[in-house]
Parts: C-alpha cells; structure tokens; sequence
C-alpha cells in the first residue's frame, strides 16, 4: 500500500499529497475491499487519516508530513479517560478501544474532555506519536479479524497545545487548521467525512460477496445427491437477488458521494448530517441482509475457513453493527428530527 502511492491521496498537495477528490479515494476502497474487506477498511483510515490531521493546527500537520506525504495514523472518535490542563499542553491517562490500524500507526489521534472549574467541559481532539501509547492486545473477534483495532492506552502523557484540536468546530468543519486549506473538501464536517470513509468499505465487501457466491454456485455439487447447484431454480434465484443488491449497492453509493461532495460545508447542518449517517447505515443493512440470503444457500462447505464466502459474511456481519452503521440507532435519530423531538448524538 504504501509502495502504491495510494495513501497520499487524500493528503494536500502542500505536503506532497495527490489531493485527489473522496470518490477517488471511494473507488480505490471499493475496489480493494471486494478482496478483503479488513485491508480495504485499514486502507481507508489511513488516507483518510490526511484529513483528519487537518482537524489540528498547521505546526501539527507539518509535523505529521514533514518526512512524506501520507500519515499512518490509527484512532478513534472514542473519548479516553482523564484530562488535565498544565502549562503549555494537557497531561492525559486513560485507555480507549476501536484504533483501526493501530499495529502499523505511527500517530494516534483520539477524543478527551477537559474539565476546568468555573468552565463547561470542552472536548478536544489530541494527537499522540506511537512513542507515548500502549498498544494492548485485544483484537479477537469473529469479523474484521485483520484491522488490528485494538485498544491503547497512555499513562500521563503530555500533549502540547499544538497538537489538539477543536471537537466542536470539527463537527462543523470550522477547525481552524481545516480552514488553513482552500480546497472546501477538507472543510467537510466530522460526520458525513466519516461516512465517507466506511461506506465503500461495505460496497466493496458486498460485491466481492457477490462474486464469490456466484464461483460458490457454480462449483458447489450436491453430497448425496451429486446434483450441481447451479442447476437449481433457488440457487439461480438467490444468485440473481444477490447481484441486484450488489448493483444497487453501488448505485446508492455513488449517489452518496455526489450528494457529499456538491455541498458546501457550511450548509451542512445536524439534520442533513444524520441523513447522511443513516444512508450510510441503510447501505450496510442492505449488505448484510444481501449477504445473509447468499449464506443460506451456500451449503456446509462455505463455511469452511478456507471459503471466501464466509469471511465475507464475519466482516459484513460486523460492519454493519458499528456505531457509524448501525441501522437502528440513524434510523431513530431521522424519527426524532421527523417528530421533533431532541436528539443527543454527540457527534452531529
């Protein structure tokens, strides 16, 4: 990955960078997650970690690019535990989970609140080199295996002023070291930049679902019977339902991006923000439900661990549940705005 050049798309070109547009990067992460899902998601952290970088000021950024122009940079939008203002920084200890690309990450960036008395808590964002972090073992689950999100934790680290940013104003897209670039994609808000960088992740791992569904269909001979399976109406049926779904995967997403990207940021407001979360979720259900209707029909030999077919449906499975993702949570946050009542997504 790094050999390709691929990392620095995103990265300004006053670092270097390719500055390539988000459905450049989208198509890159959709066409490598339709191989393996794991790699595609990591693939796109890291150069979506050039944007992120801009949420801090320009002395952090010239420091995170100062050697080359892409960043392996894990995180989380998970706040960590205690922090405390000192002269010239913050001193922070705590411990935080979910840091995609953390076995390669040479930056972390993560969320922390400050309490200061007579003040309200302000949120910050900080950004740690890898030298001030544990990077603790705890990646072991059924999907996804290969992101190496594992927790970290750091133990009264300081961090210097330099190297926070403002939570609030990223939300918006309003960071100060955001505006530094003309370029109005990196004045996008947090949120529907976020979505941006999961979406093709799932479009891409559905289609090579798909792909390895329709090879599983033609190969697969029936253990008693010996009849092919190809030869079947349902396996005909479900094969065709799967790629439907997987065109209409790819439809919605590149409706997605045209929609990001011919809006001015700042008429982005917390309304529009969780549309765009919840088309984001919706295409991850459609996948899963895609995909659990591929399963079904796949027969005892899919899931053997040496099957595409079956790491596809982990991966999507956990996809589909991640906070960003979850069908259940945007679908009750549009209701609330539909009915007017109060929403708390912090991140809106």
């Amino acid at each position: 990955l790094i050999d390709s050049g691929i990392l620095a798309t995103l990265t300004p070109k006053e670092y270097g960078g390719l500055e390539l547009g988000l459905d450049v990067a989208a198509e890159i992460v959709r066409t490598i997650s339709a191989a393996c899902p794991s790699t595609g998601w990591v693939t796109s952290f890291y150069i979506g970690a050039a944007w992120r970088v801009n949420i801090f000021t320009e002395q952090a950024q010239r420091e995170v690019f100062a050697d080359k122009p892409y960043t392996l940079t894990a995180g989380t939008a998970a706040p960590l535990g205690q922090v405390q203002k000192v002269d010239g920084g913050y001193r922070i200890t705590g411990q935080t989970a979910w840091n995609s690309g953390s076995v390669h990450a040479e930056w972390f960036t993560f969320a922390g609140v400050v309490f200061e008395e007579g003040s309200a808590p302000t949120p910050l964002w900080f950004l740690v080199p890898r030298e001030d972090v544990k990077i603790l073992d705890t990646w072991y689950i059924a999907g996804m295996s290969g992101t190496g999100s594992n927790d970290i934790s750091v133990d009264d680290v300081f961090v210097p002023d330099y190297r926070t940013g403002p939570f609030a104003l990223a939300l918006a897209g309003t960071a100060p070291g955001q505006l530094i670039h003309p370029n109005p994609m990196y004045h996008l808000p947090f949120l529907p930049f976020a979505m941006a960088e999961v979406t093709p992740v799932v479009v891409g791992a559905l289609r090579g679902a798909a792909d390895a569904f329709v090879q599983r269909t033609r190969d697969r001979q029936g253990t008693i019977s010996q009849e092919k399976a190809s030869g079947k109406q349902a396996a005909q049926m479900r094969l065709g339902r799967a790629l439907a779904a997987a065109d209409a995967a790819d439809t919605l997403l590149d409706a997605f991006f045209e929609r990001l990207t011919a809006q001015r940021p700042e008429q982005s407001d917390p309304r529009d923000r969780a549309e765009m979360k919840l088309k984001a979720a919706y295409l991850a259900d459609l996948a899963r439900n895609a995909l659990n209707d591929m399963v079904r029909g796949i027969g005892g030999d899919g899931y053997r661990s040496s099957a595409p077919i079956q790491r596809f449906f982990r991966d999507l499975s956990v996809l589909s549940v991640h906070a960003f993702l979850d069908i259940d949570t945007a679908s009750e946050t549009i209701g609330r705005f539909t009915l007017d009542l109060p929403v708390a997504d912090p991140l809106l």
